[in-house]
């Protein structure tokens, strides 16, 4: 039976007031509403009005109604084993029933709450939440699409190990194929949200992806010109990823791949760009790299030397970089001579709420 539940009128002008007073830009005013808040967590209901004026009180500003949600969120990560039952359970109904919000701002805003509620291990004691998002994905209505897909995304990347285990019946079985249809999705950011949450799951070699190692292959390649920066981007770092952990599948198609790296290291957008210059490094690192690369230095090598520009900006941090006393007699570390943009590939792990990276 779902919970009913009503805010009182003071109640919730109260909390109102609150959140709009604590947008001001006076610092002693935010102090006190700070206060006040903390004392209104006393109150078991008080949650419930931040998740009301989230998801019901579309004609309140937008960014009153995700300050709410986001007070929810902190409340949740610090909190929510001591939230009441019902509680609980009316903040996880009113968070899907608000997946599709017309605000792009308040479907996020929903998405990092669902996300906060997954990751204290509720994935496991929600077992309608995955299911429901997954279903969404094939709405008409392209907020609630979006919106299932913004959640899902950040589930992924939060939970990755959990939805490959039994304990939830191996959710990625149904996921992963699902993603790969919408790589051909006409909203680019749709296209986005796809190949970011399939990307999460490479570096682990989960057997569902592998599965359809081939259709996800198939799919890059055909994204490989898509005009939107973001999802240009996220091939890149698809093509670099699985250069890492499943360089024998890539072989065949080496020669075709790095005919469009040497493209994308050229590409207008710096952030595709850098992606791209990812690639070259872990290429270097492989067992193949002579042979496939070898033929193409002549076109690279121009390419990375053109790209080997410093603004006034950088030529004051490497200045500040330096270390006057160092010994110019000690051997430089590994970390001190890899180029600027390169950052050593890790794996994020979450515990407890703390970000864990294992260098690799």
């Amino acid at each position: 039976m779902k919970m009913e539940w009503k805010p009182e009128e003071e109640g919730l002008r109260q909390i109102l007031t609150l959140l709009k007073e604590s947008q001001s830009p006076d610092t002693a005013t935010q102090r006190a509403v700070q206060q006040k808040l903390e004392e209104l967590n006393k109150y078991p209901d008080f949650n419930n009005y931040l998740i009301f004026v989230l998801t019901n009180l579309v004609t309140e500003e937008e960014p009153t109604r995700s300050l709410s949600g986001l007070i929810l969120k902190n409340n949740v990560k610090a909190r929510y084993n001591s939230f009441l039952p019902e509680v609980a359970e009316f903040i996880k109904r009113e968070c899907l029933s608000a997946v599709g919000d017309p605000s792009p701002l308040i479907r996020a805003t929903v998405g990092i709450i669902i996300t906060t509620i997954a990751s204290k291990g509720e994935l496991t004691s929600w077992p309608e939440l995955l299911p429901a998002l997954c279903q969404m994905l094939d709405s008409q209505d392209y907020n609630v699409c979006e919106g299932a897909f913004g959640a899902l995304q950040k589930i992924c990347e939060d939970t990755a190990e959990l939805l490959d285990s039994d304990a939830l019946n191996r959710p990625l079985n149904v996921l992963i194929p699902k993603f790969l249809q919408f790589f051909r999705h006409s909203s680019p950011k749709i296209r986005c949200h796809a190949i970011a949450c399939v990307n999460y799951f490479i570096m682990g070699r989960t057997q569902a992806l592998m599965l359809h190692i081939d259709s996800f292959l198939e799919n890059l390649f055909h994204l490989a010109a898509d005009e939107d920066t973001d999802v240009r981007k996220n091939v890149c770092h698809a093509l670099v990823l699985l250069l890492e952990v499943q360089l024998e599948r890539l072989i065949p198609y080496l020669p075709n791949i790095i005919e469009y790296m040497l493209m994308r290291t050229q590409d207008p957008e710096e952030a595709v760009a850098l992606e791209a210059c990812e690639f070259w490094l872990s290429l270097a690192e492989q067992n193949v790299c002579r042979e496939v690369l070898g033929p193409r230095l002549p076109a690279l090598l121009p390419v990375l030397v053109r790209g080997m520009r410093y603004s006034v900006m950088d030529v004051i941090l490497l200045r500040g970089d330096r270390d006057d006393d160092a010994d110019d007699a000690e051997p430089d570390r590994e970390s001190d001579i890899r180029p600027r943009f390169h950052k050593p590939r890790s794996h994020t792990i979450k515990h407890n709420g703390e970000e864990l990276s294992v260098i690799k």
